[in-house]
């Protein structure tokens, strides 16, 4: 999606006379190019003159080559990118690493420059690019961009270093919500890649649920106006933004699925907003197609509400495609089901009206942000909010934002968007492209794993793998991580596909193969795996992903961005801290304490799990291999901030 630029006028040219230039092959001793010492870190690369560093002087670069009759023609006080090294009828152009606007030092105006290249608004050209070409390769990345600031703080040195440490790295986050797997998970899984996540106040991004309340706003939404203004707040200071559309639009999840409201002027100026916040930063968003039902608890709904609207939504519509898939004939055909005839529905109608004007109000938002920015944006993810494999009222929505969605991926769960958005984030800072090797147990992976799917099981793995831009490997010796998947058990028993994954888990730890598990069996006696963990004396923590929590649309992005978040951090960043170390063992032990110890214990067994943890040490190095224990871990402090246990949420300590 991003572009290779032309030199804007806002850069600082450099004054060039237009002389001819010999090759390199056709350079003797009378070219300036044959006068070029050896060993002085500088080279000819075509009619180039590479590895002149910044502040350079012109007896600095004159140094550089032998003989005398070599001219310098530059521009500032010092030898620039665009500079001329000439010597009789040759020339050189100099390129000074990170010096983008040709004054031959870098400092903020070239990284500034360099990120509104990336972004699209403002273009490089020649000698130009190639300065801001710090990988050397034809494209400019956000990697360029950060090292080019990073040697302006001077946390990394562009002539010296050949290292990679973005440790500190400031993410403004908006959550989907409050909810611990918007906000505890992601928190961790920031800190386990050293970044720094800024978050606004708890309140402007809060949902209510009945009876519990309200925000400072006087709703039980969260506080779009103070949003926009927290986010113009920290631009200054930040370069990366992770944002939910539902939160920044809605006030939330929950609210995305009631509001109702036909003027969406004041919601298409907050995304005339986030166009402009593009336009000058890194933004990943992340957005979400309207579930079929209700929210049980909220504006007085309650489970009649919740069956009677999920119902009503599992009825097949007329399939749209071609030039008849358009916003006003899929909302015309809300009401109607394939044959034509109009759904029966057991909801008053002002309550059909409300659900009906919610679903319009989301797919016209969704529409007004694609066209709005295009895909000019670092990446967009959106998921299908409890879905279903069969055709329903979802599905025209859903081809309508495919068709739409521009430089992003679409796939069924939700509420692991944010922590996806940070896997993402993390894959391009460090221009890594994971190879990942899946493995299935049980036979169930060409079916849905379950009923809040829009596809197989495998086709949702792969859609979640090829969002991170990780690439898929059936070479087990090539892959950087193995991902093993519990699915329904089809061609063998529950029993045996657990006891298959956990000698094949085993054979990973032993080889030194990070590995993710996902339980996406969704079975009653869903804990034989779990067991097998105790009874085995699995080490818990050299897994760097594991999850069974919610839909395994959810599981599958949780587990994966644990997993692709911190391998990618070890294989890359120079400097492993104990904080991110620290970051990991907590994102892990929210994993086995919640998704286990609490969705499937019911909390009474959650000692074992800690035990387990704190007998287990972390890989904190791949390079080479190396585990250690941390700490001790222990965890206190259980609440519930929507006053329900399966949003439970808790303190863990490391000493």
């Amino acid at each position: 999606m991003k572009r290779l630029l032309l030199l804007t006028s806002t850069i600082l040219l450099v004054f060039v006379i237009l002389l001819p230039t010999l090759s390199l092959s056709a350079c003797g001793k009378e070219s300036a190019a044959g006068l070029l010492k050896k060993n002085t870190g500088c080279y000819v690369d075509g009619s180039y003159l590479r590895g002149v560093k910044e502040r350079s002087t012109t007896e600095d670069v004159l140094k550089l080559f032998d003989g005398s009759g070599i001219t310098i023609v530059k521009n500032d006080a010092f030898v620039g990118t665009g500079s001329k090294v000439k010597y009789g009828n040759s020339e050189l152009t100099v390129i000074v690493k990170g010096d983008v606007n040709g004054d031959g030092e870098v400092d903020s105006i070239d990284y500034l420059l360099m990120k509104r290249a990336i972004i699209g608004s403002a273009t490089l050209e020649e000698a130009y690019l190639l300065a801001a070409s710090i990988q050397g390769e034809e494209e400019l990345s956000s990697l360029d961009y950060l090292l080019v600031k990073r040697h302006c703080i001077g946390s990394y040195n562009l002539y010296e270093d050949t290292t990679m440490n973005f440790n500190g790295l400031k993410i403004a986050y908006i959550p989907l919500d409050d909810r611990p797997v918007n906000v505890d998970r992601v928190r961790y899984l920031a800190q386990s890649a050293g970044f720094e996540l800024l978050m606004p106040d708890p309140d402007y991004y809060a949902t209510k649920l009945d009876g519990r309340g309200f925000n400072s706003n006087g709703t039980q939404f969260g506080n779009r106006e103070e949003l926009v203004k927290w986010l113009k707040s920290v631009d200054a200071e930040c370069d990366y933004f992770v944002i939910s559309l539902d939160q920044m639009l809605s006030g939330g999840l929950v609210s995305s699925r009631a509001m109702h409201n036909t003027d969406l002027s004041y919601e298409y100026g907050i995304i005339d907003y986030l166009a402009e916040l593009s336009k000058n930063n890194y933004v990943y968003f992340f957005d979400t197609v309207m579930r079929l039902a209700s929210t049980v608890d909220y504006q007085g709904y309650q489970s009649d509400e919740y069956t009677a609207t999920r119902n009503y939504g599992l009825v097949g519509r007329k399939l749209l495609s071609g030039a008849d898939l358009t916003i006003e004939k899929i909302i015309a055909g809300y009401r109607y089901g394939e044959n034509g005839a109009e759904i029966p529905v057991n909801l008053t109608s002002e309550q059909l009206n409300t659900y009906l004007e919610a679903r319009e109000r989301k797919l016209r938002l969704a529409d007004y942000f694609l066209a709005k920015l295009n895909g000019d944006y670092q990446y967009c993810y959106y998921g299908v909010d409890d879905s279903n494999p069969t055709n329903t009222i979802q599905t025209n929505e859903i081809n309508y934002i495919q068709s739409k969605l521009v430089n992003g991926r679409l796939f069924a769960g939700c509420d692991e968007l944010g922590l996806m958005c940070v896997t993402r984030l993390t894959s391009d800072v460090y221009a890594n492209k994971l190879k990942i090797a899946v493995s299935y147990f049980g036979g169930g992976e060409n079916s849905p794993a379950d009923n809040y799917d829009i596809g197989t099981l495998k086709e949702n793995i792969e859609h979640h793998i090829i969002s991170i831009d990780a690439e898929i490997t059936t070479s087990a010796g090539d892959a950087d991580v193995s991902v093993l998947v519990l699915t329904k058990p089809v061609k063998t028993s529950l029993t045996a596909a657990c006891d298959t994954l956990i000698e094949k888990l085993k054979d990973n730890i032993s080889k030194q193969i990070p590995t993710i598990v996902i339980d996406a069996s969704t079975q009653e006696e869903k804990r034989t795996l779990q067991n097998l963990f105790v009874s085995k004396n699995i080490p818990l923590t050299t897994l760097v992903g594991y999850s069974n929590w919610n839909t395994v649309g959810n599981s599958i992005g949780i587990a994966l961005s644990q997993g692709g978040t911190r391998v990618v951090y070890l294989k890359n960043c120079s400097e492993i801290t104990r904080d991110s170390n620290i970051g990991f063992l907590k994102s892990m032990t929210f994993a086995y304490i919640k998704d286990i110890g609490y969705q499937l214990e019911g909390g009474k067994e959650y000692s074992k799990w800690i035990d387990l943890i704190n007998n287990s040490p972390i890989i904190v190095s791949l390079k080479p291999y190396k585990t250690q224990k941390i700490g001790t871990v222990s965890v206190s402090n259980y609440s519930q901030p929507w006053k329900r246990s399966f949003e439970i949420t808790f303190d863990i300590s490391v000493k």
